[in-house]
């Protein structure tokens, strides 16, 4: 089972795990014949509504509704996801990837305002909810997660990887930043050590010039070329 779905009362997916719920099953289900589940995927007919406005021979505007009609098919299983960063090693990747590894192990650690615990606050899709609709006995509005509301992979489930100008391991680039508490910076830095950047192309022209002093890992040549795009396809396969 994935990291995040360990703790049996919490909605994994779209779908409950256990705790209040006596049986297992989705979280939301839509009740609408432009909407189809299946064991694999859930199929949706859309219509976009818009309407469209020109300028009449006499100065007046017309408006005119104009339908889109669009279908959605999207996969029930969420697979293995990748994410490259381009830039791994600079402060936000260092970052990202250590802010990650901490809610992965659910870590804990000291700061000067006391103890502090790995969490997501600050991510639009796992902090945030939307509106499904409203109550129909109290006219409430339903409000769900944002994570919860289609089958999508969660943060602590990706793989990370990237690439850099400077070679740089990880843990040194977090140090580098100064962004990162020291007590979490040695909880995590173990795992981040073993992380090193692939190299980077590097074009001098669209890279600031204090840079410069830490570009030890680039890939040869300083002008964009085949070889660079298909070593970079090479790197992402």
């Amino acid at each position: 089972m994935a990291p995040h779905a360990e703790t049996a009362d919490r909605a994994v997916d779209g779908w409950y795990a256990g705790g209040s719920n006596p049986s297992p099953g989705p979280i939301y289900t839509v009740d609408s014949p432009n909407v189809v589940y299946s064991e694999s995927s859930i199929k949706t007919k859309y219509t976009y509504r818009t309407t469209s406005v020109t300028k009449s021979d006499s100065g007046g505007y017309v408006a005119c509704p104009k339908e889109t009609n669009y279908d959605f098919q999207v996969e029930r299983a969420v697979g293995k996801v990748g994410m490259m960063l381009v830039g791994w090693g600079g402060n936000n990747g260092s970052t990202v990837t250590a802010g990650i590894i901490a809610n992965r192990r659910g870590l804990v650690w000291d700061t000067r305002e006391g103890k502090q615990a790995a969490n997501y606050y600050g991510s639009v899709v796992m902090a945030s909810t939307m509106k499904l609709g409203v109550d129909s006995a109290t006219g409430e509005e339903v409000n769900l997660p944002i994570h919860d509301m289609l089958p999508m992979v969660h943060p602590n489930d990706l793989v990370i990887g990237g690439w850099d100008i400077s070679g740089m391991p990880l843990d040194k680039a977090m140090d580098r930043a100064k962004v990162l508490e020291p007590a979490l910076k040695e909880l995590v830095r173990g795992e981040m050590a073993t992380m090193k950047p692939l190299p980077s192309v590097y074009y001098p022209d669209f890279i600031a010039a204090n840079q410069e002093d830490r570009a030890d890992n680039v890939l040869d040549g300083a002008k964009a070329c085949s070889a660079h795009v298909e070593k970079i396809r090479q790197d992402i396969r």
